[in-house]
């Protein structure tokens, strides 16, 4: 009996110790969630000295900034003459789609991946699967093989949430704009040299193309041992994790959604641009199942998990973070589909240049006045903590410039250059200065997360407007430039048989001396029609944005200032503890 009665004693004190334990436990773990998740480590303004492994690895993400950039760039500019080249002008668009789909779906996966283990290796990978893509797409004999390279390509493109975030956990949150100013004249850069070079390298011959892509796969090789030889970041807060509290921090459900309804629904978009009809099953199915997805993305991040892709904790502060990602993809949709594009295809369409060099000096217009006005953006910001003034100023350049092509005329020739440099000016602030908002509202446990998302969304409004302007601009082609060129020719006394091989020359943009019974004055009539039908197709295209534009300077109206974030706090430096001061600073 005696030895009855003591088991029990002991087994309830057993029981008791594992609770207590279990407590401590959950104790501990809460501790580290609210570390994991504070917002306030502005306070913590110890100051930090910087050295040259800081501004180092700032001059590695400036570089890899300028490769990732010029990707999209070099090949964008030159669509036209690629499809010269290898035909299939209906998946054409695929060439700048792919590597956008890629990082719109991937770039907060990714980022979520760097925050939760390791940022070094991940985009190393990455940007080494963009060299492998570079060499496929500079050897493709297909459109379809071209295709393939860029996909891959967009693999490397999507690190880019963990490159813009390096430079600003490197530095102190005072010199976030810095931070962000940088990785921009980095993408600046790669995008003047991408024109330039892109606009040479074409007119050395019908293949001239290819040589674009045997540079990217230079500069991403570079990227690369860059990031493996002179990069070592700090452990990640989150520390050893077991396999399946790992898995579970990567959001497997919110992934599992966001990834196909992205990929669907641009897919669809994509699809609408001369491949597919609107009313099409392609077009309708994956729209409308890509939709439902990113519905139910949305409601699981809302109420499914309060740390996952999209954490509650960048809404605690306020409604910085949706408000300035809205902005960012409105920026993404006017950079890529309409600067980056349409721009050219202006150009060359209504007949003001006919080499992509004589584009690429046009382009100028556009990439100095970006580059020059970024430098007085960040300084601004930087000296006086303020980032909401220049982005309505720079918003407001956007709008204008919208206005102007949406009125553009056929002898508008020099006035377009015009438009390009209030285009710069217009760019250079949201780069610079919205990203750093972005990670204001994010825990150092999500920057990755919060910058690779805000990119999303760049990439998802870049892709949309793409989309979107090339379905506005080919539908309103197809139905007036055939049939306006043929009225235009017959009526001034072309040959009703030789309107179809007149119809071709202008198509291939050569060839207009071999159609039969042409003079002159039939050709200067066919080709003032030509340019009518596209300025009014372009036109179209432009007006289309204006109203998101409009939508975008109310989101920044309504933004909160972050002046008292502004701090001396360095979130992750590479230059150890004998860098940090005891004392903290008075300012």
């Amino acid at each position: 009996m005696s030895d009855t009665t003591q088991d029990v004693p002991n087994h309830g004190l057993e029981k008791s110790e594992r609770e207590q334990i279990e407590l401590v436990e959950n104790v501990e773990n809460v501790k580290a969630t609210n570390e994991i998740l504070r917002t306030d480590s502005y306070l913590d303004n110890v100051h930090v000295r910087l050295g040259w492994r800081s501004w180092m690895v700032v001059g590695i993400t400036f570089f890899v900034n300028l490769t990732l950039v010029f990707v999209v760039v070099a090949a964008g500019s030159v669509i036209a003459f690629i499809v010269r080249d290898l035909g299939h002008p209906g998946l054409a668009g695929w060439i700048i789609q792919a590597p956008l789909l890629m990082q719109s779906v991937l770039c907060p996966i990714i980022g979520r991946l760097s925050d939760v283990v390791d940022r070094k290796y991940l985009s190393a990978v990455q940007l080494f699967i963009g060299f492998i893509g570079s060499i496929v797409a500079a050897k493709a004999p297909t459109m379809n093989v071209l295709i393939g390279g860029s996909i891959l390509i967009g693999v490397g493109l999507s690190c880019l949430g963990i490159i813009v975030a390096i430079p600003s956990e490197v530095l102190p949150l005072k010199y976030r704009a810095i931070a962000n100013g940088s990785n921009f004249l980095g993408g600046a850069f790669g995008g003047f040299i991408g024109q330039m070079g892109a606009g040479a390298l074409t007119t050395q011959g019908a293949h001239g193309w290819r040589n674009i892509f045997w540079i990217q796969a230079a500069f991403y090789l570079t990227s690369t041992i860059l990031m493996l030889a002179f990069y070592f970041p700090a452990p990640p807060d989150y520390g050893k994790m077991k396999l399946s509290k790992l898995l579970w921090s990567l959001d497997p459900i919110g992934s599992a959604l966001f990834i196909p309804g992205t990929t669907l629904v641009l897919l669809a978009l994509d699809w609408t641009g001369g491949t597919y009809s609107w009313h099409d099953a392609h077009v309708d199915a994956p729209l409308a199942v890509g939709i439902v997805l990113l519905i139910l993305f949305c409601l699981y991040e809302w109420k499914g998990r309060d740390d996952g892709i999209v954490a509650h904790a960048l809404f605690k502060n306020g409604p910085n973070f949706p408000l300035a990602t809205f902005a960012f993809g409105v920026e993404g949709w006017i950079f890529y589909s309409a600067v980056n594009s349409i721009t050219p295809q202006i150009a060359l369409n209504l007949g003001w240049d006919t080499t992509s060099w004589q584009i690429a000096i046009r382009q100028l217009a556009y990439y100095f006045p970006t580059m020059c006005f970024s430098v007085p953006m960040v300084w601004y910001a930087t000296r006086y903590k303020e980032l909401k003034g220049p982005l309505i100023l720079t918003f407001t350049f956007f709008l204008i410039v919208c206005i102007c092509y949406a009125t553009i005329t056929p002898k508008e020739n020099h006035a377009q250059y015009a438009f390009s440099v209030i285009a710069g000016i217009g760019q250079s602030g949201p780069l610079t200065l919205i990203l750093a908002l972005v990670q204001f509202t994010a825990p150092h446990a999500f920057i990755a997360t919060a910058s690779g998302f805000a990119l999303s969304a760049r990439a998802i409004g870049g892709a949309f407007g793409s989309a979107v302007l090339d379905a506005i601009v080919n539908g309103k082609i197809s139905s007036t430039l055939a049939p306006q060129v043929s009225e235009a020719a017959t009526g001034a006394g072309l040959p009703s048989g030789s309107v179809p091989a007149l119809l071709d020359a202008i198509t291939a943009g050569a060839g207009f001396d071999a159609v039969p019974g042409i003079n002159a004055t039939i050709l200067a009539s066919a080709l003032n029609a030509r340019d009518w039908a596209y300025s009014r197709a372009y036109r179209l295209a432009w007006a289309s944005v204006i109203p998101f534009v409009v939508l975008a300077i109310i989101c920044v109206i309504f933004l909160k200032n972050v002046k008292e974030l502004m701090t001396e706090h360095v979130e992750a430096s590479v230059e150890g503890p004998a860098a940090r001061e005891d004392e903290e600073t008075s300012h």
